[in-house]
């Protein structure tokens, strides 16, 4: 039969410290999840998943747009127009003494893009959350790989608990806005 060993002051101490760097780990990593961005895929979702891999072409101009931070590194360069939320803020961010965001080109109506992926992004801070389209663009000899933010929850529906809380303003290869609104899912942990 083992004899069970004597619990001595040093034994305690480690046994002490051994939780106490357990707790800091577990602290560490929970603040982590909790903070840290969250995304889910939105491909396969209404009204995205009618987009998703198939060329749509331009009805209006469309500017390029490259961030500092942009919310995909495989996609650096941000799709905008007139129409869009986002719109006046970059071309504001350029005047600015360094600026965060740099023009690449305006590229005319007719071309043609296609969005290979949708994502929701939800930020771990504020909890607020962007669906963004990710795909390429050919325009003059170059290939540019791109991302548009396509979508705006209505904070009163949102409160009101009405699932279906998204509208999607005029995007530039639709002629007529869509006035539905729709339901899309909260962007996951991991």
């Amino acid at each position: 039969m083992k004899q069970k060993k004597e619990l001595t002051g040093k034994r305690v101490l480690k046994i002490a410290l051994l939780v106490v760097i357990g707790a800091i780990f577990l602290f560490c990593f929970m603040l982590y999840a909790t903070v840290k961005t969250k995304s889910t895929s939105l491909s396969k979702i209404t009204p995205f998943q009618e987009i998703i891999n198939k060329p749509l072409t331009l009805v209006r101009d469309v500017e390029l747009f490259v961030e500092e931070f942009p919310s995909n590194d495989d996609f650096p360069n941000l799709i905008t127009d007139r129409y869009q939320r986002n719109f006046q803020n970059l071309h504001e961010r350029l005047t600015i003494e360094e600026p965060d965001a740099k023009f690449i080109v305006k590229i005319p109506a007719g071309q043609q893009v296609v969005f290979s992926k949708a994502t929701m992004y939800t930020n771990g801070v504020s909890g607020s959350s962007k669906p963004c389209l990710f795909g390429t663009i050919n325009y003059g000899g170059n290939e540019y790989k791109v991302e548009y933010q396509w979508g705006d929850q209505s904070i009163g529906r949102r409160f009101d608990k009405i699932p279906e809380s998204w509208s999607f303003p005029l995007a530039p290869w639709q002629s007529a806005i869509d006035l539905k609104f729709y339901k899309l899912p909260i962007a996951e942990w991991w």
